[in-house]
């Protein structure tokens, strides 16, 4: 497979969509971004903008930006609490970031509306991962330690936070499948065969 590819993964919380698109990242390999790169990109770029006018040091800080994929070891893996606030400071400058990030190499993009912000690119693969209720309240217990009534509700929150920010970036339905090319159940699939499933698609659309 030449030439870059884009692979974005849209996911449902409690669906390994990080574990998921670092692994990918890993075996292709590519450039990993999640709302973590993007919200690190934001506060650098606030950085910048904030103690110089200097437009060759404004003009490096885009240089180096993307340039190593933000990976975590995935054997100690406990995924970030998703916010339920607004992030209102972040979607001004994320599309701008997402796009210098990727720039013109190979990525995996996770969450952030990718689906619909790399929309213009030729070989884009759009990804979305969902999961059945119960699997999804287990995970947030295990990996937030609470119990059910807790897990329940934060997932609730959670759920409606996420669907609300993907209409407001894309004016899209996150849940509607004809955003995406391949979509799994991760309740019932692997997510290592969830993996080979995306290359093996990749390797048949763009060899």
């Amino acid at each position: 497979m030449s030439g870059q590819i884009i692979m974005t993964i849209s996911t449902q919380p409690g669906c390994g969509g990080v574990e998921i698109g670092q692994r990918l990242a890993r075996r292709i390999p590519a450039v990993y971004v999640d709302k973590k790169a993007v919200e690190k990109a934001a506060q650098g770029l606030d950085a910048v903008l904030e103690n110089s006018n200097d437009s060759k040091t404004k003009s490096k800080f885009w240089e180096l930006l993307g340039q190593t994929p933000i990976l975590t070891n995935l054997e100690s893996y406990i995924p970030e609490m998703r916010s339920v606030v607004s992030d209102a400071e972040v979607h001004e400058k994320e599309e701008a970031i997402l796009l210098k990030l990727v720039g013109k190499k190979t990525a995996v993009v996770v969450g952030r509306g990718g689906f619909y912000r790399f929309r213009e690119y030729p070989r884009l693969i759009r990804i979305f991962l969902g999961g059945d209720w119960q699997y999804r309240l287990d995970n947030y217990k295990r990996f937030y330690s609470l119990n059910d009534q807790d897990a329940e509700g934060l997932l609730h929150t959670t759920d409606q936070a996420t669907e609300r920010y993907i209409h407001k970036v894309t004016g899209k339905d996150m849940l509607d499948i004809r955003n995406y090319d391949l979509s799994f159940n991760v309740s019932h699939v692997d997510f290592n065969l969830i993996v080979e499933l995306i290359l093996e698609y990749a390797h048949h659309r763009f060899q």
